[in-house]
């Protein structure tokens, strides 16, 4: 094994990005982390090179991912503090403060791909990700647990013309305006859903640029249609309305962790904790459904309990938060 806190800077470095954020998150100091970074890829034939705001290795990682497994085993077997990182979106509210026996991230990924690959090169140890772009229940490596489900809904300005139109509003009607832009293929599933309903021209010029009840020009950042939950809508600005539209996709959160660690008492307490934090924000965001149990977020809710006699007891059918 190379040494713990070598490979701890390493791949706090991929994960976190930069030395500030590992020596706020993982306590090593910012001076250590490039020289243990560097002598750490030595040992395994590797240097790193940056691609926009992510690090990358050059050279083969068959080596160093099976150290990454040693070093996760620890972790989990001796119980040491555990990397959870979640996606922009659910972060702030479901990883803040941190869980007890985990060290939360930073919560800066904007797709789908890059967070997966830590998780499954053992990086990091959990990831909150959006539901439904991921990985399926037959997935051998890595186990998904349902969090929550929800709407998503379109969300403008106050002064925006597509709220003239009222119930009349149509997806061919958002398609006049630019819809807030995500890279290509950073949610697949999610983008299908919007180039199905014509919503894919993500910073595109608007074909209409006045407010024809007030005559005057509208700003172009005024006319950009984004994209709201219920949680994200608790964060959203007063002069902001949703539209009497609802997009053909239930979304949400969903847990992902290694398989051979899915019923492992770290997860179970994980799980425990992210489900009371839902739980705390149901009452303010209508729509929420927190899930309980162990399915896969795909499966539908079950009407019976789940049967595993070293698992809490708890009813598997969601709970749906009042109005």
């Amino acid at each position: 094994m190379v040494d713990l806190d070598w490979l701890t800077a390493l791949d706090g470095l991929i994960w976190l990005r930069t030395g500030h954020q590992v020596e706020a998150k993982l306590g090593i100091g910012q001076s250590s982390v490039s020289r243990l970074s560097r002598k750490c890829a030595e040992i395994f034939g590797l240097s790193l090179a940056r691609c926009g705001s992510e690090w990358n290795f050059k050279g083969d990682t068959t080596l160093l991912n099976f150290e990454r497994r040693v070093h996760q085993a620890v972790r989990w077997r001796r119980d040491r503090p555990l990397h959870l990182e979640a996606q922009h979106c659910s972060g702030p509210f479901l990883c803040e403060p941190d869980p007890a026996g985990w060290i939360a991230g930073c919560f800066h990924f904007h797709e789908y791909e890059r967070p997966l690959q830590l998780l499954r090169e053992g990086v990091i140890d959990a990831w909150v990700a959006s539901y439904s772009d991921v990985p399926a229940a037959t997935d051998s490596t890595i186990a998904c647990i349902g969090l929550s489900r929800m709407p998503i809904w379109l969300l403008v300005d106050q002064s925006h013309p597509l709220l003239e139109l009222g119930e009349q509003v149509t997806f061919a009607a958002v398609a006049d305006y630019p819809c807030m832009p995500l890279p290509d293929g950073a949610f697949p599933k999610f983008q299908a859903v919007l180039e199905a309903c014509g919503l894919s021209n993500g910073g595109t010029t608007p074909k209409r640029m006045r407010n024809s009840s007030q005559g005057g020009q509208v700003n172009r950042e005024d006319l950009i249609v984004s994209l709201a939950t219920p949680l994200s809508l608790l964060l959203s600005e007063d002069c902001c309305r949703v539209l009497p539209l609802e997009l053909p996709l239930e979304v949400g959160d969903a847990l992902l962790v290694p398989r051979q660690y899915e019923r492992a008492p770290q997860t179970l307490q994980l799980l425990a904790e992210l489900r009371l934090r839902l739980e705390s924000l149901a009452g303010a965001a209508p729509g929420l459904v927190v899930l309980d149990g162990f399915e896969h977020p795909n499966a539908a809710p079950s009407d019976q309990p789940f049967k595993e006699q070293w698992l809490p007891s708890a009813p598997s059918t969601p709970k749906t938060s009042k109005p």
